[in-house]
């Protein structure tokens, strides 16, 4: 391996870049007013309007179809199914709901039985899930 001994790594912001783990590429060598000539410059990375790292889950609608997709005992179990069917692609939103002893994940909401039908049947081939379709509440 060939050594540059004119370039020496710039530790503070090593430590910052780690701190941060943006996931994107970050100078970390000192720059030296001696060596001009050498020295890149820096280039402006433009950030999206909109992160996709955390999905968005719309608010429960009574009116709306949805998806049981488990019943489980556990909540770190329930979180974890959410976030896997939240990260579908496309999006599946999934959100965990206790009910007493148990924690439900619930995928939705649908616009109408067809999309949840769909989102189900994903559910099934991508992650081996039975889902259960549950109807909208009906207004009275």
């Amino acid at each position: 391996m060939k050594r540059n001994p004119g370039r020496t790594l710039d530790w503070s912001k090593v430590k910052k870049v780690l701190a941060e783990a943006r996931g994107i590429p970050v100078p970390i060598f000192e720059i030296r007013q001696e060596s001009e000539k050498g020295a890149a410059k820096t280039i402006e990375v433009k950030h999206p309007e909109k992160l996709y790292g955390r999905p968005e889950i719309p608010e429960l609608q009574m009116e709306a179809w949805y998806v049981l997709a488990a019943d489980v005992r556990d909540e770190i179990d329930a979180l974890r199914i959410a976030a896997i069917i939240n990260h579908q692609g496309p999006q599946i939103p999934a959100r965990v709901l206790s009910k007493s002893d148990s924690y439900r994940v619930i995928a939705g909401p649908f616009n109408d039985i067809s999309e949840a039908k769909d989102a189900a049947k994903r559910l099934k081939i991508d992650l081996e899930i039975d889902g259960i379709l549950i109807e909208p509440v009906k207004k009275r």
